[in-house]
């Protein structure tokens, strides 16, 4: 008996939002048909197959649209054959780098939307907010997964996964070996996984730190600026992601379960988002902007967690879960993610699970709110976008479950998000998700 761990491995997507959103409810109707739960009784030779809806809305913001089927097959002596769909949609806005104006000066700013078309923020235009991108997207990703013991004690597992998007592909493999020892009483897991992405934007990669636009009217430009030259482009953005994992597993009791994992990850070349955006300010005239470039990250970058999980089984209709996740990496962030649950059993087949969830991160050292047309010539590196800054965020939700009748079962949550920036001038985001899920067992 162990838990699997709900980091690893991740249907891969594009580095945006969606990593927070579809790839978690993939990861929440992957582990309902796959994970071992105290009550689990001895597996037979049945399939499962689970539908689940997901929607999530940010305030004035981005909307996501998901569907996901995921599919169990028992092949005999502990084998497993799974296949997880998954199709969504998402719309909306997103903050793109640019600063807040104080005032609307009725700027009008040309640029590439992330699904390839030409669109222009102003502060007169119907969204009234240049610091916003409207866009759309779509995605489909499949994942394969074989588990199959090797020896009494010794058991593996191999994925294979694939992404696309209208101007994103991913694709990749990875493998786990976990080990039981100590009479079954201590799982050892270690994975290794590598993934390739490419990102291709409709008009051409930017080159980072090129100028996106000028403001023709500004009374000065920094000396190094040459408004007659648009960022150079080339072809597709490419990267490798390799990553590794090792964990221990321990049942401390009859009614308690813990598990500790540390993960490695590594990625190499093109890590900048080619949509977002920063802005160059004179801070003598009110911090006006007076130049946009697109910005610019380190190709190379290395990443490291703990993560520590424990389940107890208080009583017989009471459970709690508990997680702790550290996060650190060479661009000098860090984080911390508390996670809690706790599942009350009111019925024989239904059960009601609070959730709260806290995440406390640093920011990049490269990230800044703005560059200042004053100094004598630009950084190395340059990102005003949000998800690299300091940022608060607070999560708490309701989960219902009920089994219907003898093979079926039927999951619902919501959930209310906050988050909140201290280094930069966004609003606070507030989000809300819903998801619904039916999983059928079948012989």
């Amino acid at each position: 008996m162990q838990l699997k761990n709900k980091k690893w491995p991740l249907i891969p997507t594009k580095p945006s939002i969606r990593n927070a959103l579809t790839v978690a409810t993939c990861t929440v109707l992957s582990s309902s048909l796959s994970t071992v739960s105290f009550a689990e009784e001895e597996k037979s030779d049945l399939s499962k197959i689970g539908l689940s809806t997901f929607f999530y809305s940010e305030e004035e913001r981005v909307s996501v649209n998901t569907t996901h089927v995921a599919i169990e097959n028992d092949l005999g002596d502990g084998s497993f054959l799974r296949a997880n769909i998954i199709y969504d949609t998402i719309t909306g806005a997103s903050p793109n780098g640019r600063i807040i104006p104080a005032a609307a000066d009725g700027g009008n700013i040309p640029f590439t939307s992330a699904s390839g078309f030409s669109i222009s923020i102003n502060d007169n235009g119907s969204t009234g907010k240049r610091w916003l991108t409207e866009f759309t997207d779509k995605r489909a990703a499949l994942n394969l997964s074989l588990e199959r013991p090797i020896t009494r004690t010794l058991k593996g597992v191999i994925e294979g996964n694939y992404s696309s998007e209208n101007d994103f592909t991913s694709y990749g493999a990875s493998g786990t070996i976990s080990w039981d020892i100590n009479q079954r009483n201590t799982t050892i897991t270690s994975g290794f996984g590598v993934l390739n992405e490419s990102v291709s934007p409709a008009s051409g990669t930017p080159l980072g730190l090129g100028v996106s636009n000028c403001n023709d009217t500004a009374p000065v430009l920094p000396t190094w600026a040459n408004c007659n030259i648009t960022s150079p482009r080339f072809g597709n953005g490419k990267k490798r992601m390799f990553d590794g994992m090792i964990g221990v597993t321990q049942i401390v009791n009859q009614r308690t379960i813990t598990q500790l994992n540390y993960s490695l990850g590594v990625s190499l070349g093109y890590l900048t988002d080619p949509y977002k955006l920063i802005s160059v300010v004179d801070n003598t005239i009110d911090g006006e902007e007076v130049m946009i470039l697109y910005e610019n990250r380190p190709d190379r970058r290395t990443k490291h967690s703990l993560y520590w999980k424990t389940v107890s089984q208080l009583s017989e209709k009471k459970v709690v879960d508990f997680s702790y996740r550290y996060f650190w990496d060479d661009w000098g962030m860090t984080s911390h993610t508390f996670d809690y649950k706790y599942r009350y059993d009111y019925e024989p087949k239904s059960y009601w699970q609070p959730h709260i969830r806290y995440n406390l991160q640093s920011s990049a050292d490269f990230f800044q709110r703005a560059i200042d047309s004053s100094i004598a010539g630009l950084p190395q590196y340059a990102s005003a976008d949000y998800r690299l800054g300091k940022l608060s965020t607070y999560t708490i939700g309701l989960k219902y479950g009920q089994e219907l009748g003898v093979n079926g079962s039927f999951t619902v949550r919501a959930e209310y998000i906050v988050q909140s920036y201290s280094e930069v001038d966004l609003p606070n985001m507030k989000a809300l998700v819903y998801q619904g899920t039916f999983t059928f067992k079948f012989k």
